[in-house]
């Protein structure tokens, strides 16, 4: 998955859905591009505030993902050895972006990039 594509399908889980801009013509919305706004999700990937409120919505969804969605970080972490070798604080260094990884895979979304 490009990181496009893992915004998308991280805010759609999440229940974000692109809106028709009323001010923008001709499309695609040309609004402040800077900013996320109604067509543009959260950047997840850099942003551990967006990821943390991911996470939340998953957890008020299904609280026992929750566990899914740590072994799949602790595995991301240290593929060979996974929530063995890691410690809970060792998790807190994981960055936006491997979250979002986590986040995918638990929620059976991931799809591995081909070159």
């Amino acid at each position: 998955m490009n990181e496009e594509q893992q915004r998308i399908a991280i805010a759609e889980a999440c229940g974000w859905k692109p809106m028709e801009c009323r001010n923008c013509r001709p499309k695609p919305c040309s609004c402040d591009t800077d900013k996320p706004n109604h067509n543009s999700p959260p950047n997840y990937l850099n942003d551990l505030n967006a990821m943390h409120e991911a996470e939340q919505t998953l957890w008020e969804k299904d609280w026992t993902s929750r566990q899914d969605f740590v072994d799949n970080l602790a595995r991301i972490l240290s593929p060979i050895h996974g929530y063995r070798k890691q410690s809970g604080l060792d998790l807190l260094d994981a960055t936006a972006a491997q979250r979002a990884e986590a986040f995918l895979r638990t929620i059976n979304k991931w799809e591995e990039t081909t070159l």
